[in-house]
């Protein structure tokens, strides 16, 4: 085994490639090229708890020599081939192989005689009761979910037989076994990291031994993939057209190489993806965009210079790769064929989808035809169906007083506690504030309540729901959630509970079961509103949201549309005026604050920051807020925000929770229900008060009516 260049063609090379060949320029030359990719994957690796997988995967694999601090690649394939070379058997982590200007280092490496298991191990959960490596294509395609995980093994085996061709070669991915139930608790506690001048080091538990030997179930399982791999390297799976480019996986590969070791730059086509490259710079002084750089090259200009809005921008449209295709890049260039004109009926619907979207094509492009669509709803840049969101209270029974909720969560691949899959939900934290409307047609608001769970080492979810339910079970108003997060999570804490001995379980199913719903098969008679939805439906800010209805872009919108809420809240009443779990009375906050143009700047910038807690910029804590997402099927959190990860942190890191860090949490936390409210205070406003609409409002009529 050797390698013959001092900058090799390595697994992680090769997986950039995957993704798009230019960025091999761009990665071979960090000095000249921005990458916003750098921390986060550190904190993305952190927040599902990938390195307590490899190394429990170590463990389980009875590892005699692990080479991670073997840094040299030539000292690492010296160590490996001496290894190797022996007659006993020998299971080495971190082993190294080399074929001319190729090298990896491989996960885990078991050989047993002539014959080398070559086992990746990845932070990732694999049922096999359902589960499959295979997409069900008639053309045998590999399921897009495993797809990179297999072409990484795939390269991975091809190089360890191209250096060891005396031995027999299978393949294995080492993933989180869903079907299996962990039978010791804390245990992600066994493995602490330890992070400096950009290492990572495990520092494991002295009791780890001890811990798993009284343990009958290994969490991990090493899943055969040799078959489905040597397809890979064959050329025979069916996807190869489409994922590598009209090109066989071996020459792929070759040419891959080639192009890396000659610094040669390749032009490839330009696709949807490129609009989220993490090859730019939008702040970096003296670095080079890549991102521009292909653009200028392909589209003849920059995405951060465009002289129009952008398809990148337009919210939930699948279509841009299409249009890319025939070159057409711009919002204005859209038309009926990509975005059917479909409306809504009935007042209480709102906007459709698709008026959603041609909203917002109106008003970026200032296409006045469109905008007529529109008009009675439309001041400036901002929409508002002040009518639509009555129809809808009226439709959905939405009564007085309003509860906001907000939950954290985590999920991990290691369970936390005896009893749960890899992968289950942990509810470690949420907040609540109540809006009452009093018979003037003022409003009451109140930061009633939290939960932060302050053990780690305690399993939370259980007292969660039972702080939430006394908080909740006082009335019976309308609970708002933001987005289906929090349903999902309470659906999935009421599946522990069954099969749980806590001896209130079945009090705390029925709470669960009155504010939740299931698809249409169950709908609790209290069931929580969606206050995404709602927006979605009937308000839109062009300048502040672009193509998101996330809170974090909503808050500031409304915040800006909103000369009400500007005069009230940039008075210090929050923490006096509104009563706040945090924010003491003598020492009241205000909300609003102007940036240099004049704008409200986002009330999340006035936090203590838990991004400071993780060690990072505005810029990379954005990114991570950014790259939040969830799988309804599996709930599992990818990347996370930064709460998450902080909480991650703490957990797998640190271990303790100092005051900073809690009051980062509790206040961040509580902003998230603060929006909430300002966001429903802005839309009762502007339909009672601000309108001078005829009639009582809706609450003045109801029982629950707060009196002065």
């Amino acid at each position: 085994m050797n390698i013959t260049t001092n900058k090799p063609f390595t697994k992680s090379v090769f997986k950039i490639a995957l993704s798009c060949p230019t960025k091999l320029y761009y990665a071979r030359h960090p000095e000249w090229y921005a990458n916003s990719n750098d921390e986060n994957d550190f904190l993305a690796a952190l927040a599902e708890g990938g390195f307590q997988v490899g190394e429990l995967a170590k463990i389980y694999t009875h590892v005699d020599v692990d080479l991670h601090d073997v840094t040299d690649y030539h000292e690492a394939l010296t160590k490996t081939e001496e290894l190797l070379a022996g007659d006993k058997n020998v299971v080495i982590a971190e082993a190294a192989f080399g074929f001319e200007n190729m090298f990896i280092r491989a996960d885990i490496v078991r050989k047993t005689g002539n014959r080398i298991d070559l086992i990746e191990v990845k932070a990732k959960s694999f049922n096999p009761n359902k589960d499959s490596w295979m997409g069900k294509s008639e053309k045998k395609s590999i399921n897009t979910t495993w797809r990179e995980y297999l072409y990484d093994l795939a390269f991975q085996r091809y190089v360890v037989s191209l250096a060891e061709p005396k031995y027999e070669v299978r393949s294995y991915l080492m993933l989180a076994d869903k079907s299996r139930i962990a039978d010791v608790d804390n245990l992600n506690q066994l493995f602490k990291i330890r992070k400096e001048n950009s290492r990572t080091s495990i520092e494991v538990n002295p009791e780890v031994k001890q811990k798993l030997e009284s343990s009958k179930v290994e969490i991990l399982t090493a899943f055969d993939a040799e078959d489905v791999v040597q397809s890979i390297i064959s050329g025979t799976s069916g996807e190869q057209a489409e994922y590598l480019g009209n090109i066989k996986f071996v020459d792929f590969v070759k040419e891959m190489c080639d192009a890396w070791t000659n610094d040669q730059r390749i032009a490839s086509d330009l696709s949807s993806s490129c609009f989220k490259c993490e090859f730019c710079n939008p702040t970096q002084a003296g670095m080079k965009d890549g991102r521009d750089e292909c653009w200028l090259d392909k589209a003849k200009f920059a995405p951060s210079k465009s002289p129009k809005p952008l398809i990148s921008e337009l919210w939930d449209f699948r279509k841009k790769d299409d249009m890319i295709r025939v070159k057409s890049y711009y919002l204005d260039e859209i038309t009926e064929e990509q975005v059917k004109r479909e409306h809504n009926t009935k007042p209480e619907d709102g906007l459709s989808s698709s008026d959603r979207r041609w909203l917002q094509i109106a008003i970026a492009t200032q296409n006045k035809e469109l905008m007529e669509d529109f008009r009675n709803d439309l001041q400036g840049d901002t929409y508002l169906d002040c009518e639509g969101i009555k129809a809808y209270i009226k439709a959905h029974d939405i009564r007085p007083p309003y509860h906001m909720i907000d939950f954290e969560t985590t999920a991990v691949a290691l369970p936390y506690y005896k009893g749960m899959h890899p992968y289950e939900q942990v509810a470690f934290q949420f907040s609540h504030h109540i809006i009452t409307p009093n018979v003037d047609g003022a409003f009451s608001i109140e930061h009633a309540g939290q939960w932060l769970n302050n053990d780690v080492n305690a399993f939370p979810n259980f007292d969660f729901v039972r702080a939430l339910k006394s908080q909740l079970e006082k009335d019976n108003g309308t609970i708002f959630r933001y987005s289906h997060h929090e349903n999902n999570i309470l659906n999935e804490i009421k599946r522990q509970l069954v099969v749980s001995n806590e001896p209130d379980k079945e009090e705390l199913i029925e709470f669960i079961n009155s504010i939740t719903h299931e698809g249409d098969k169950r709908i609790g008679e209290r069931d929580m509103i969606d206050l995404c939805d709602i927006v979605r439906r009937f308000y839109y800010c062009y300048s502040q949201m672009h193509g998101s209805n996330s809170i974090k872009q909503v808050l500031p919108a409304v915040l800006n549309s909103s000369s009400y809420l500007q005069n009230k809240y940039s008075q210090k009443i929050y923490g006096k005026d509104i009563p706040s779990q945090n924010i003491p009375a003598d020492e009241p906050i205000a909300w609003i604050s102007r940036m240099a143009d004049g704008t409200i700047d986002n009330p999340y910038h006035l936090l203590p920051s838990v991004a400071t807690y993780l060690g990072l910029n505005e810029e990379q804590a954005q990114k991570l807020e950014d790259s939040q997402s969830e799988s309804v099927d599996d709930m599992t959190v990818a990347n996370g925000g930064a709460a998450l990860t902080a909480y991650s942190k703490l957990m797998f890191c640190d271990g303790q929770m100092d005051q900073a860090l809690r009051t980062a949490l509790l206040r961040y936390c509580e902003l998230d229900t603060m929006a909430m409210v300002f966001i429903w205070e802005y839309f009762l406003h502007e339909m009672y008060v601000a309108r001078k609409q005829i009639g009582k409002p809706l609450w003045l009529i109801s029982a629950n009516c707060k009196k002065n």
